[in-house]
């Protein structure tokens, strides 16, 4: 038997305890000791059970067959950096076995007392670390503990990881010495006092010397230093007995025996000279190593209250430059419009000053958010947070980056792909049909990029276990973290894992330009707000630019801003006509409604005066819901819910006719009620009335508007134009405005308009269907966005999807079309004008600019608000953190319970479905099975209730073909979609379009989500399948 077999049998017990990461399993496999499906089953047990999987890992050594499995063994224990057990393997003193007893049993009787050490974890492990007793994966693991969890398990793990690389008799006097180095002497004390009182015998029991050098000390300048002397401890005992040919017949010497260790007598303090003299001397490749480490150390940073230091220079990631003297050399910002090298990779770029301060907190492994204005090249310094995380986090680690829209994802995934090619990306999007199952996608790649809602979705369903098995989170645009946005579910989810004492849960990074105020009034209020928002993701700490104001307000672009008040044409006659139409409609309305006592006060005391106002908008939809619910003769409902939709639809044609022509008016009444068109025949009374009225208005309107042209719309493209002409050929303009049938109607006039001076124009809006209204894919929204940079088109005119984010450099002119929100809109757009010479343009009504104004007071509110925030006391934000976060997880267990509490209180109670217009009989709720997302009619009988067309869009998604829309036979209302899948029609109801009715009760309620719904719809089995055929055969 080969003697380094029979000592590695030995030594199992040590082996399978002391080997903590799969870099060995690796070296392993790569010297063809294991196989790779060995390897993969061995790196796989390690996640969760180390000390099983490196049984196995034994398991399958000890059976291989490769030849010369043993010599390969210790250079795989070289390459994976635990010395200590190739050491123990080589030795044939039986006095280590005795001393490394003496050593560990110390370790074991004080673990207790080590383990709860204050304030020392990372102060030793720097020490330990430049010593060689830590390696650089398991620094990182020690600090990351730290951030995560504080002393104690930090303690535990540096006192686990320190035995794994060296001798125990090094290890054990470097840690006797780390301990002193920083005035802990009261430790060593108690766990071997002979190293305080008598080292000189301890050392010679260990077989272990002392070299020395004067060389820089630890912490000092050489100057300062003086005569001082660095120490290192060498153990002699290797030397002495290492197995050789004479001692052991079955070995050969250039297998088994090492290098020569050259003794280190140099210490963290030795300056670049030093290094410089002796990097050539064959003997000194530990200084040159030592040197890289130290130089790596400046690049981490370690909790305030450590005060450690190296040499002259703290152990930190910290930036001291006021100037930006960089320009020439970094790589320019996503927001900027100098021209970027797109050859440039990662490793050869250098961010700005300013850049490199809002990475500082990140790089250190905080959670933060980092605050900058839109302009600074917020998503740069996050691809470097990135980079230096990948680099220094565990092996396996997963960062995932996450913007709100499929639009915004792609855009940054492209430019991770571009400028992290040393790293596997991978865009995940809504159209993708493997969107539910991320699962697929952990092993093969580093970084993911997709929606907040495809992770919650994944949550919801397991096929993410947890959130630790990200390790870092980049939230893009954070302010939305409020409310129930994806991103806020997300973080509640983050928020309880954390409380339940899950480990390893991903660092968070929010960006954002805007962090907002809410509903504040006051700065106090907008402090609270600014906090809730930390508090939300988990953070302590802002990251905005403090130190580099100079060398930042040299990249920031203000543009100009300017106003322009919308003219009231006088007279306006479309107003005219449309408002004579609502009159005669409510007339009708009163004539069926009147008479209704459930929903008489509607009309009496809440109907809204303003015809054009958003409340009126509100009401209709309100009647609309009340007629429908609680009225039991289905014909008066159907009536009442027709006068609702035709006032719902003249309303939003008054606010097309403030910004547009009346042709684009008459062409958004004839998309709106196209499918009342269709099912003329089957009308009740009031409903031909109701459409025979607005056949009458389109009339009217062609009329009246032929020769009219809105005054604002001929002045919006005149401007536009002016502005294009006098910024020159590269300039592009964003339009933004409210509605998407604006943005198609608009975006149509000013391609006519101006590009009769060569400047195309394209709408660009949202993915969603709303109403009957086909969103924008994502490939056709990333289509526009290309041709936008490109120049093809000059002018976008675009709804709230191209206010975040949108990176178009050359953009240089941005007017918003009787379009506002809130401060953080105002912030946007203005960050949307990306050149020097840009401007900003609000077209609006009075009501609107005096909002505007508003916004400007609520932004000058938030920045102040954020400084105040950089001021406090840390203790002060962390009571106020934990505060608002027991209150998001109450109201996330709160919400939890409640869909608990509705899930068992389903039952099998049975339900009517009933068209949500005529009211006739759908199906009955049990005849609904659950397939995927989808949820199929399987009664025979069903395919008959309805009629089909043609789908104008098919597209295939969750395994499904969706080939024809499926309309009531009676009123002609959208039930849904008919799809097909392997060969099955599968008839899919639109549930907000159906009216579900109680058995026993009679009760009327309708229902956005199928989860919603109080009956527990069974998944679709095979025996469903004959019903579904139906008269499919």
């Amino acid at each position: 038997m080969d003697i380094i077999e029979k000592r590695a049998r030995e030594c199992r017990p040590m082996i399978v305890s002391l080997v903590k990461e799969s870099s060995l399993v690796t070296n392993l496999m790569s010297l063809y000791v294991i196989t790779e499906e060995e390897a993969c089953k061995v790196r796989t047990m390690m996640q969760n059970d180390t000390f099983k999987a490196n049984e196995i890992m034994m398991d399958c050594v000890f059976r291989s067959e490769q030849p010369g499995k043993w010599t390969s063994f210790m250079e795989a224990l070289k390459k994976s950096g635990y010395d200590g057990i190739r050491r123990a393997l080589m030795s044939s003193n039986d006095d280590n076995d005795v001393i490394k007893a003496h050593i560990l049993n110390n370790i074991q009787i004080h673990t207790a007392e080590l383990a709860n050490m204050k304030a020392c974890c990372m102060p030793l492990a720097v020490r330990l670390y430049s010593e060689s007793v830590l390696t650089d994966v398991d620094f990182e693991n020690i600090s990351s503990e730290y951030q995560r969890k504080g002393d104690y398990d930090a303690n535990v793990m540096l006192l686990d990881r320190m035995k794994s690389r060296l001798t125990p008799r090094i290890w054990y006097c470097e840690f006797l010495q780390a301990l002193m180095d920083i005035e802990c002497d009261h430790l060593v004390e108690m766990i071997e006092p002979k190293f305080i009182h008598n080292k000189d015998h301890l050392l010679e029991t260990f077989g272990v010397e002392i070299e020395s050098s004067n060389v820089t000390g630890r912490g000092q300048t050489s100057e300062a230093a003086g005569n001082q002397t660095s120490v290192s401890y060498v153990d002699m005992s290797i030397r002495e007995h290492v197995l050789t040919v004479a001692e052991e017949g079955e070995m050969e010497v250039d297998n088994m025996a090492p290098p020569p260790v050259p003794p280190r007598s140099y210490s963290l303090g030795d300056t670049e000279q030093y290094i410089s003299n002796n990097i050539d001397d064959g003997d000194n490749t530990d200084v040159k190593e030592l040197y890289n480490r130290k130089k790596m150390l400046n690049n981490k940073e370690f909790p305030e209250d450590s005060n450690i230091s190296v040499g002259n220079d703290n152990v930190g990631y910290e930036n001291h430059a006021i100037q930006d003297d960089d320009d020439n050399d970094s790589l320019e910002s996503d927001d900027e419009n100098d021209k970027i090298n797109t050859d440039q990779s990662m490793s050869t770029y250098q961010l700005r000053s300013y850049q490199t301060e809002l990475a500082e907190n990140a790089i250190n492994g905080k959670n933060t958010i980092i605050c900058s204005e839109t302009g600074t090249g917020k998503t740069w310094v996050a691809l470097e947070i990135i980079k230096r995380h990948l680099e220094m986090a565990r092996k396996g680690s997963k960062v995932a980056f996450m913007a709100r829209t499929g639009l915004l994802v792609k855009q940054q995934a492209d430019r991770l792909v571009k400028h992290l090619p040393m790293y596997k990306t991978k865009l995940i999007t809504g159209e993708d049909e493997d969107s539910k199952q991320l699962n697929m996608y952990m092993d093969m790649n580093d970084i993911l990029c997709f929606t907040p809602q495809i992770l919650v979705n994944n949550l919801d369903v397991s096929t993410v276990k947890s959130l630790s098995e990200y390790s870092l989170l980049i939230l893009d645009e954070c302010h939305h973290t409020k409310g129930d946005e994806p991103y806020n579910r997300l973080m509640r989810k983050y928020l309880v894992e954390k409380a339940e004492g899950v480990k390893n849960l991903p660092q968070i990074v929010g960006l954002t330009a805007s962090i907002g105020v809410g509903k504040s009034r006051t700065e106090d209020e907008a402090v609270d707000y600014i906090i809730r928002v930390m508090a939300c993701l988990d953070v302590r700490i802002l990251s905005t630019v403090d130190k580099n104001i100079a060398a930042l307000s040299k990249h920031i672009n203000m543009p100009e801003e300017e106003t322009i008040a919308l003219l009231k044409p006088n007279p306006d006659p479309c107003k005219t006509v449309l408002l004579t139409a609502i009159e005669a409609t409510e007339d009708l309305l009163d004539d069926n409604a009147l008479m209704q006592p459930d929903i008489v006060d509607m009309i009496t005391e809440n109907k809204p005066s303003e015809k054009e106002s958003q409340s009126y908008n509100k009401w209709t939809v309100d009647m609309f819901k009340a007629a429908q619910l609680k009225l039991d003769d289905y014909g008066v409902s159907r009536d009442i819910c027709a006068c609702a939709r035709y006032l719902n639809t003249f309303n939003s044609a008054l606010e097309i006719n403030k910004l547009l022509r009346a042709k684009d008016i008459i062409k958004f009444l004839a998309q709106k009620h196209q499918p009342d068109g269709i099912h003329r025949d089957k009308h009740t009374e009031v409903e031909k009335t109701l459409y025979q009225k607005l056949l009458d208005v389109q009339k009217e309107l062609t009329k009246k508007g032929k020769d009219i042209e809105n005054p604002n719309v001929r002045t919006l493209s005149n401007t536009l134009r002016k502005m294009l002409e006098s910024k020159g050929d590269d300039s592009r303009a964003l339009v933004f405005v409210k509605a998407r049938a604006t943005c198609r109607a608009l975006a149509e006039f000013l391609d006519k308009d101006l590009g009769q001076q060569g400047y195309r124009t394209s709408p660009l809006y949202g993915k969603e269907n709303r109403g009957g209204d086909d969103g924008m894919t994502e490939s056709v929204q990333t289509d526009i966005l290309e041709k936008f940079r490109e120049g093809f088109y000059k002018v976008i005119v675009c709804t709230s999807v191209g206010n975040e984010g949108i990176d178009v450099p050359q953009c240089n002119i941005v007017l918003s079309y009787e379009y506002s929100g809130d401060e953080i809109t105002k912030i946007q757009m203005k960050g949307r004008a990306r050149q020097k010479d840009a401007v900003v343009t609000l077209m609006a009504d009075e009501k609107l600019l005096e909002q505007d104004r508003i916004n400007a007071y609520k932004a000058a509110m938030m920045n102040r608000a954020l400084k105040r925030v950089k001021l406090l006391q840390p203790r002060y934000i962390e009571t106020k953190v934990k505060g608002f976060q027991t209150d998001e997880m109450s109201k996330y267990r709160f919400k939890v319970a409640t869909e608990d509490y509705k899930k068992a209180r389903k039952s099998e109670e049975d339900h009517d479905i009933l068209c949500g217009r005529c009211t006739i009989f759908g199906c009955f709720v049990s005849d609904v099975r659950q397939m995927n997302s989808n949820y199929v009619v399987i009664d025979k009988e069903f395919p008959d209730k309805v009629t089909r067309r043609e789908h104008r869009r098919p597209k295939t998604y969750d395994g499904l073909h969706k080939k024809f829309k499926m309309y009531c036979k009676k009123c002609g209302l959208d039930w849904g979609i008919i799809g097909i899948c392997k060969g099955l029609e599968c008839h899919i109801l639109k549930i907000e379009n159906m009216v579900f009715r109680n058995h026993r009760t009679r009760e009327k309620n309708v229902y956005r989500k199928w989860d919603d719904q109080p009956y527990r719809v069974p998944k679709i089995t095979p025996d469903d399948i004959p019903n579904m055929l139906g008269n499919q055969l």
